[in-house]
């Protein structure tokens, strides 16, 4: 048995962005954000700009927060400044084992923290790739 195709957009209502209600409920939700955190557990890394690190032992780099994951070669990170998209960068990670990790990444976006508690922090969400994945 066939079913007669039924157009998607047949079914949109018209919105009148005006109307004094629709208005109220929306400065009634303006504030409401979703938290898209996970369960994810935050963990302190070591951020080295560039990918000339010369080991796990280096101490040179700034403090950095992977807050994410989100996907095979992607990481998310928290830092108190911008990284510029494109940008090639080194990322130490400590596993479980107390082994240092380096990761050499690229920045694919980095944008201000959106969270109440980073506004007036200085922090900073980037969006690294990975040249080659775990």
């Amino acid at each position: 048995m066939t079913h007669p195709f039924k157009d998607p957009t047949s079914s949109l209502v018209d919105v009148d962005w005006d109307d004094p209600r629709l208005q109220d409920l929306l400065q009634k939700i303006e504030g409401l954000r979703l938290d898209s955190r996970g369960t994810f557990k935050a963990r302190s890394a070591r951020l080295h700009l560039g990918l000339h690190v010369k080991s796990s032992t280096d101490s040179s780099g700034v403090p950095a927060t992977v807050v994410g994951d989100s996907g095979p070669g992607r990481l998310v990170i928290k830092t108190d400044f911008a990284l510029q998209p494109g940008e090639p960068v080194t990322l130490e990670r400590r596993l479980a084992t107390g082994v240092g990790r380096l990761l050499q990444c690229d920045v694919e976006r980095c944008q201000p923290g959106s969270r109440a508690e980073d506004h007036g922090q200085g922090v900073f969400v980037s969006w690294l790739r990975e040249h080659r994945p775990r």
